[in-house]
């Protein structure tokens, strides 16, 4: 498993086709990924806008979207749909994830991407192609097999492998429980238990290592 941080300075960005934000907000952290999709991601982001701006002036840059607002100001909250190629080219990748939280805006871009080693530096060649980096930090991390072989039986590791490949954790599904189940000639019910105990360990460990 690699790490990268990548960071784009505040003269790169306006320079750039991320230059409308920086009269608009001074930065745009994303706290979370609510959805992706072939054509974007929507991003659950905490502004610090620029003083006279709000939600509805990003609309004016080409690639974002406000879908929703959840209060009001700097304190608040938005729901923005993101359109950039660099955005896209993230998630074209299943094996590298963004890790919010991240920032964007006006003062510069700073991201950290996470996944197999291929992936980092397909994800980083394509990146250099749309937005040279100014800053590139590689940081090698610990494995986390042995840490989930040890939160997890072999079958629900078995289960959730042969789930992530088939499709079931892709957004639409490429399969159902159903078609998995036969697949695997496994009980639905018995499928379905396995899967919520590995997710339900998975994500209570998440969660550990984020307090």
């Amino acid at each position: 498993m690699r790490e990268i941080h990548l960071r784009w300075t505040a003269q790169t960005v306006a320079s750039s086709e991320y230059a409308p934000i920086a009269s608009i907000a001074h930065n745009l952290e994303v706290v979370g990924h609510l959805d992706i999709g072939e054509d974007g991601i929507r991003q659950l982001i905490s502004p610090s806008f620029c003083e006279g701006k709000g939600p509805e002036d990003l609309n004016e840059v080409p690639f974002l979207k406000v879908e929703s607002v959840l209060g009001v100001g700097n304190g608040g909250h938005l729901v923005v749909w993101n359109s950039h190629p660099l955005s896209i080219a993230a998630i074209k990748f299943p094996d590298i994830h963004i890790l919010p939280p991240y920032t964007y805006g006006g003062e510069g871009i700073s991201i950290k991407v996470r996944g197999v080693p291929s992936g980092i530096s397909d994800f980083l060649k394509i990146a250099r192609k749309i937005l040279p980096p100014d800053m590139v930090k590689v940081v090698e991390i610990e494995s986390n097999t042995s840490t989930v072989e040890s939160l997890l039986t072999e079958r629900q590791i078995e289960c959730m492998k042969i789930a992530v490949r088939s499709g079931y954790y892709e957004h639409p599904k490429r399969i159902n429980l159903r078609e998995l189940a036969e697949l695997m000639e496994t009980p639905r019910s018995t499928l379905q238990e396995h899967l919520s105990r590995a997710e339900i360990s998975l994500m209570h460990w998440g969660a550990d290592q984020i307090q």
